[in-house]
């Protein structure tokens, strides 16, 4: 009788445990999502398909691992290996996400009924509950995500996600469909370095000089400045949010240069666009894992640069590798007069830790209009020496400057000509700057 009430009890969790998922489904990847997910809670399992192209699993998964976390942030723990069943490899990590928090990753290889590879990522907060309550029914959903991975695609990096949104106004499609055009297969990304194909992404994004979005195009620009604890100074995010509801997050390209069209490809997989919505004088950004909206706090409008406007103000960023006792801290200058000329000063402290009784050593390095210089020293306590070298290279330091809108374009002395994302925050009273996702604060009598 006992036993009998116990399956008859389980029953409506097991169909819970099929049944309880929010999933999607896109060209190579399908997603799974607890449907009862607490709003402050994060567990999403993504499967999807890949082409070894001759790497073993164990290398293609611990590059993948690394490739993938420069989209997602900085990871907070080494990675861990291990081996699996069957010749499978797993890997695990945390993070810290883009908009704060710890979070758990990690990735596993499998083999589908038809031979071929896939991978799980699967990200969660590192919440034991959290973890309890929805791992013990992976296996079950593992089952029926390979049963939906067989009929998919191989994965490709340049294959963007096909986004679809919904909300009691109006329903959006997704106007951006996946594509293998222009893609790269997997073993050529798995070499690439996160720079490199950094480096990609941005020279494929950006068109000639404004040949990109057009300004009637946007409805509004927002900014959020941030500490980024990992670079050791206060960072800008900006935002542009379009008239057909997408919006452009974390930009770092003159938005007049930016190929939408490529972007959404290269990027909406990393969560660099999504939707947003307006509600009475509230602004909602969809999460694109979870499909909800989320209310945008305290939005700080960008505000254009007039075409042709010049500036008569010294600009200054600082950054260090650690706030409490900075062992490289670094100080950089932009002074922009009204003649449109401008000129830029740099200097840099690294070093070790002088308290220790171990050898310290260190450089001081500037740069300015005279050129650049830096003297690094050597010291035990009874011993010490130093080694000073000179470069005159000060025109990369000066030149002529030229704002239109949101882009601030350089033409340095020495012949480099280059363009960056350049706007006012509203509520700073035009005290600060920003140039690409750096603040630059006007320099005081005290500076």
């Amino acid at each position: 009788m006992k036993k009998a009430l116990l399956i008859f009890l389980l029953c409506p969790l097991l169909a819970f445990a099929q049944k309880g998922w929010i999933v999607t489904k896109e060209a190579n990847t399908v997603t799974y999502m607890p449907a009862d997910l607490p709003l402050n809670k994060e567990f999403q399992c993504k499967f999807y398909r890949i082409d070894l192209n001759g790497i073993d699993k164990k290398t293609w998964i611990i590059q993948h691992a690394r490739d993938q976390q420069f989209f997602l942030g900085e990871t907070i723990k080494k990675w861990k290996i291990k081996s699996k069943k069957q010749g499978e490899w797993s890997t695990s990590s945390q993070y810290v996400a883009a908009l704060g928090g710890k979070l758990s990753i990690g990735y596993e290889t499998g083999t589908l009924a038809d031979g071929k590879p896939y991978v799980l990522q699967f990200i969660s907060s590192p919440d034991l509950v959290l973890l309890i309550k929805y791992r013990l029914k992976l296996r079950k959903l593992k089952n029926y995500a390979e049963k939906e991975l067989m009929g998919m695609q191989v994965f490709s990096l340049a294959t963007a996600n096909t986004a679809k949104a919904s909300n009691s106004e109006v329903t959006r499609k997704s106007a951006f469909e996946t594509t293998q055009k222009g893609s790269f297969s997997a073993s050529e990304f798995s070499k690439m370095s996160e720079k490199k194909y950094n480096q990609y992404v941005k020279k494929k994004i950006r068109t000639e000089p404004n040949q990109g979005v057009k300004l009637s195009a946007i409805e509004t620009v927002f900014v959020d400045v941030k500490y980024n604890a990992s670079r050791g100074r206060v960072t800008s995010y900006t935002y542009f949010l379009f008239k057909d509801g997408t919006v452009y997050g974390d930009c770092t390209v003159p938005i007049r240069d930016l190929n939408i069209k490529k972007s959404q490809k290269l990027e909406w997989a990393f969560s660099k666009w999504t939707f947003w919505k307006k509600q009475g004088d509230k602004y909602y950004f969809q999460n694109t894992k979870t499909g909800k909206w989320m209310l945008k706090n305290n939005p700080e409008r960008a505000l254009p640069g007039q075409k042709g406007l010049r500036l008569n103000n010294t600009y200054w960023m600082f950054s260090g590798d650690n706030m409490l006792g900075l062992q490289t801290p670094h100080k950089g200058y932009y002074r922009f007069m009204p003649n449109g000329r401008f000129e830029i000063s740099s200097f840099t402290m690294s070093g070790g830790n002088m308290d220790t009784t171990d050898p310290y050593s260190g450089t001081i390095s500037k740069s300015d209009k005279k050129g650049s210089d830096g003297t690094t020293g050597l010291s035990d306590g009874s011993f010490g020496g130093e080694v000073s070298a000179e470069r005159d290279d000060g025109s990369k330091n000066t030149g002529t400057y030229y704002i239109d809108g949101y882009t601030i374009e350089f033409h340095h002395d020495n012949g480099w000509v280059h363009r960056e994302l350049f706007h006012f925050p509203e509520e700073h009273d035009k005290k600060c700057i920003h140039i690409n996702d750096e603040v630059y604060w006007i320099r005081s009598n005290k500076e």
